[in-house]
């Protein structure tokens, strides 16, 4: 294989650097993201969890909070009990932990990254994944997808060390991190059957290099012995421990669980292969049942969501797979097919089998951080192709070519880094050329679905008021609400009182999502955009529109 020839220490001090301004960067912009649709129930639950195990296993209440428990409490139950040592508010502690989360995501893209192809690979990995809106968006309010998929990278990174050389602590770290993924969310036991496949397969590669027939292996007992006790001694060496020790972590993380070992887990499992939520979706401009959508639909959402530059780069990685593939030691092709095992069945499943799905595809978030590996591995391969061309072999030639390339890449990092400061704190509404832009998507497809946006809305209100005189002393201004009501009341004074969006009020908070702005009618006072696509509107009720048309008689 083509070596780079750049010194091993510049990827590794540019890596640093990197690593260095997301942190600065989050520590700067954790509370400007708002409050999600989901976010109320899920804090709601954490504390349920805590006070399970503070109760000594007896306070139930978890199961009384939707359906979370059905997701284990590893977020959402270290959140609240790290909200008992911190300064903050509840929801900015939340915030602040699920950006951690995420910074260990793009830490371990780095790690498995780095191990697949060398450091420059890793540090590859590591911007393209920063560089994608809708994953770096999530990373600060979405508290199931996020650990979850910075779970998966990890386990993933362990599995791929366990290929090269079979240790205690490997498999010890990998247990554990197997167990809180499951901890996040049962589905991860997907990632377990994964790893099997190449370990299978090395088992048997030793087959593979012998002139033998298939009729006739079965009546050579020697062949038949030696191949069995390899697959055995290494279900007791590494998969069982793996196994035992994932699942009593995922246990200690998983309260509802912890009531049924064996068939609660199953029932989870089974109910997240067709989650039975079924709500009104858009894509591509036409509302659709959550149970009954096409199956272009995760794919689609990919195509518009994925920045231009990682699908090309995907691309390349397509078209380099086979040369790759011939110039990875045995260990790294087994990396590799773990790896696209689990970036490509799950949306293969996804696109046979139609299960219920919703905003967009944020379920699907792990997806990224593995994409924008094999995204870097194409990048490398179109690098060393230009590199090894006849026209190039001057060397003024070779370094115009690494200052061109060079160029592109300050290019590429410079634009998506303007585009996500203008969309923040809304990186996850973005959508690409593909689909025109942010502005042409909205209308097509789903933007600011979490109504996070609410909370800027709800701070503009009270600025708005405080510029009339404020409220009337002795009076409550009503606010009626179309969306997820928590999103906004937390950021308004108790002297807002919030109320069902149909019922009377001074003034109308809505979301977009659905047309909901258009429920009731009013002056339009503040608009949330970005990119000339509103997110949320608020409307004046007070000159004549106090009521809603449905309740006048």
């Amino acid at each position: 294989m083509l070596k780079l020839r750049i010194p091993k220490n510049v990827f590794r001090y540019a890596t640093i650097g990197v690593f260095g301004f997301l942190f600065v960067l989050v520590l700067c912009t954790f509370r400007d993201y708002g409050v999600t649709w989901d976010e109320e129930l899920q804090s709601q639950y954490g504390i349920a969890v805590v006070d399970y195990y503070l109760s000594g296993f007896k306070d139930a209440r978890y199961s009384q909070i939707f359906n979370l428990y059905l997701y284990g409490g590893t977020f959402d139950g270290l959140a609240a009990l790290i909200n008992f040592m911190t300064p903050f508010e509840i929801y900015d502690t939340r915030h602040l932990l699920n950006a951690l989360f995420g910074l260990m995501g793009l830490w371990g893209t780095w790690k498995l990254g780095k191990l697949l192809g060398g450091e420059e690979i890793g540090f590859l990995s590591l911007v393209i994944c920063a560089l994608v809106p809708s994953f770096y968006g999530h990373i600060f309010n979405n508290p199931k997808d996020v650990p979850f998929a910075a779970g998966i990278v990890w386990t993933l990174y362990y599995m791929s060390r366990s290929y090269k050389k079979t240790e205690w602590p490997t498999l010890i770290k990998l247990g554990l991190v197997l167990g809180f993924t499951l901890g996040v969310r049962v589905g991860g036991i997907m990632v377990f059957a994964y790893w099997l496949a190449p370990l299978g397969i090395a088992a048997l590669l030793p087959l593979f290099k012998r002139k033998f027939r298939w009729k006739t292996f079965w009546k050579n007992k020697k062949i038949l012995r030696t191949v069995t006790l390899d697959i055995l001694c290494k279900a007791w060496r590494i998969v069982l421990p793996v196994a035992l020790i994932s699942y009593v972590v995922m246990l200690i993380c998983w309260p509802w669980a912890q009531q049924h070992p064996i068939m609660y887990p199953l029932k989870a499992l089974s109910k997240f292969s067709n989650f039975p939520q079924d709500v009104e979706v858009l894509f591509d401009g036409t509302i659709y049942r959550s149970t009954q959508l096409p199956w272009t639909y995760v794919p689609l959402y990919f195509g518009i969501q994925l920045p231009v530059f990682f699908q090309i780069l995907l691309a390349f990685f397509a078209v380099f797979l086979p040369k790759i593939w011939r110039s990875m030691s045995f260990a790294q092709k087994q990396s590799l097919s773990l790896l696209l095992l689990t970036a490509v069945v799950p949306v293969l499943y996804c696109t046979m089998f139609h299960p219920a799905l919703y905003d967009t595809v944020r379920h699907f978030l792990f997806v990224i951080p593995l994409a924008s590996i094999m995204a870097a591995l194409g990048a490398r391969e179109i690098y060393i192709f230009g590199l090894k061309q006849k026209r190039l072999r001057k060397k003024r030639a070779k370094l115009a070519l690494k200052g061109a390339f060079g160029f592109v890449f300050l290019i590429v990092c410079s634009t998506q880094i303007v585009l996500m400061a203008r969309l923040h704190p809304y990186e996850y509404i973005y959508a690409n050329m593909f689909a025109g832009g942010v502005r042409e998507a909205y209308g097509h497809y789903e933007s600011d679905y979490w109504t996070s946006s609410f909370k800027e809305a709800a701070e503009k209100l009270q600025a708005f008021v405080e510029k009339e005189g404020g409220v009337p002393a002795g009076k409550l201004y009503r606010v009626a609400i179309c969306g997820a009501r928590s999103s906004a009341t937390i950021y308004l004074p108790p002297n807002f009182r919030p109320v069902i969006a149909n019922e009377p009020a001074e003034f109308f908070l809505s979301t977009t999502r659905w047309m909901c702005q258009n429920m009731r009618p009013g002056k339009e006072i503040i608009r949330i955009e970005r990119f000339g696509a509103p997110l949320s509107i608020v409307k004046d009720l007070r000159d004549g529109y106090a009521y809603y048309e449905g309740n006048r008689k």
